[in-house]
């Protein structure tokens, strides 16, 4: 149930990237202009990514300064590689996964584990079918803080980039340098830690229902 509810929020997010795209929002010409150097564009192209380039830091960092460091450091990035985008990919795709490679950085430049701070849980714990109604997610949202907070460094980080951003195994494996297999064995252990550590408190409130 929990995989399978998590593949729900998954697949929102990716619709939604490809949504942004296939409207129309942000299109080659917008592109070419920004190659430019053309300050509108560069502008216009901040204002339509800049929220979910932060929420994705945001989920990866332990405060919002780290975040707003990271999405900085993100869109300098963007726009200084810009010719390099090709269009083989949706662009909001490119840009995102340009993001992660930065939040993996800044956690490897550290060199200390960082917390993973959930952006939206209430609609994440919806989205799990963990929580059945607005009260209970309202009593269980500082477990599920906890709960994903407890997830050791590396099965958070891909629990994050899987489940949440909806990448590929594939690609969390290039971008981490691990195997697939490691992807998918620290995923698992992920899911299995996170509803291990929920049950007893989700057990607790449906007894007292």
């Amino acid at each position: 149930m929990l995989q399978a509810a998590i593949r729900l929020n998954k697949n929102k997010n990716v619709f939604q990237a490809k949504k942004n795209d296939e409207s129309g929002s942000i299109d080659w010409e917008l592109v070419q202009r920004c190659r430019k150097g053309e300050r509108k564009a560069q502008y216009e192209l901040y204002q339509l990514y800049k929220d979910r380039v932060f929420n994705i830091a945001y989920r990866m960092a332990n405060s919002q300064q780290d975040a707003e460091d990271i999405t900085q450091m993100a869109f300098v990035r963007v726009f200084k590689k810009i010719d390099s985008f090709r269009g083989d990919s949706a662009f909001s795709s490119w840009v995102y996964r340009l993001t992660v490679n930065i939040c993996i950085n800044h956690f490897r430049r550290e060199k200390r584990k960082k917390e993973l701070v959930v952006h939206e849980l209430s609609e994440l714990a919806t989205n799990l079918k963990i929580l059945k109604t607005n009260e209970q997610t309202s009593k269980m949202k500082p477990f599920l803080e906890k709960a994903i907070r407890a997830l050791p460094a590396g099965y958070r980080m891909i629990f994050v980039l899987y489940d949440i951003e909806g990448y590929k195994h594939e690609e969390i494996a290039e971008m981490m340098n691990i195997s697939e297999g490691t992807s998918k064995s620290q995923l698992h252990k992920a899911r299995k830690e996170l509803k291990q550590y929920l049950e007893p408190y989700l057990a607790m409130y449906q007894s007292l229902a």
